[in-house]
């Protein structure tokens, strides 16, 4: 498979062209984390200016194909965060704001409410590994004023885990080799 990308401001788009013919399905991974399931071969993110990201594709023909199992292995060191659209008639945007270790909002970015979509996803900026991360959503009605709050529960970034503890034994009577798990 090979990659094309163009940028433009904050718009990355990335094109792959695969050997793969008839119904081809597109899983997007950036920095490892699933992001998106395509027919096109094209996928556009977003990108603060002079932030990369590695962006990787799997094409298979096959509709019930296991992106899991089958994806990247590397850990991942960003976040999807997904909402559902506001049920209010006046709503204009969703500004998407996190907080790093129970300290202050920032607001990682902005979309435009769009009365055919029933559903948001936002790829977050790089995260710190052992940090602890929340996230939530307002929307903005056209007036500029912000209305009710949605709030995910934080989590833990753990992107390289710690290796398992072991004590190692040596019988000489036995010439044998005894691995334990510390507890």
């Amino acid at each position: 498979m090979t990659y094309e990308q163009f940028q433009l401001g904050q718009l990355t788009t990335v094109r792959v062209t695969s050997p793969l013919v008839g119904d081809v399905y597109h899983y997007w991974f950036i920095d490892g984390t699933f992001v998106a399931m395509t027919a096109s071969p094209e996928y556009v993110l977003i990108l603060p200016e002079g932030d990369q990201a590695r962006v990787e594709c799997i094409a298979s023909n096959d509709a019930s194909f296991d992106y899991v199992l089958n994806g990247p292995a590397t850990p991942s060191i960003r976040s999807v965060v997904w909402w559902i659209a506001s049920t209010a008639a006046d709503v204009a945007l969703y500004k998407i704001e996190q907080a790093k270790d129970g300290g202050v909002w920032t607001e990682i970015g902005r979309m435009n409410h769009d009365a055919d979509r029933w559903d948001y996803r936002l790829v977050t900026p790089r995260l710190d590994d052992l940090s602890s991360y929340a996230w939530r959503v307002v929307p903005v009605d056209k007036a500029g004023n912000d209305g009710q709050v949605v709030s995910q529960a934080a989590r833990t970034i753990v992107r390289t885990p710690d290796g398992p503890d072991f004590t190692v034994a040596f019988d000489e009577g036995t010439t044998r080799v005894t691995f334990t798990e510390a507890a």
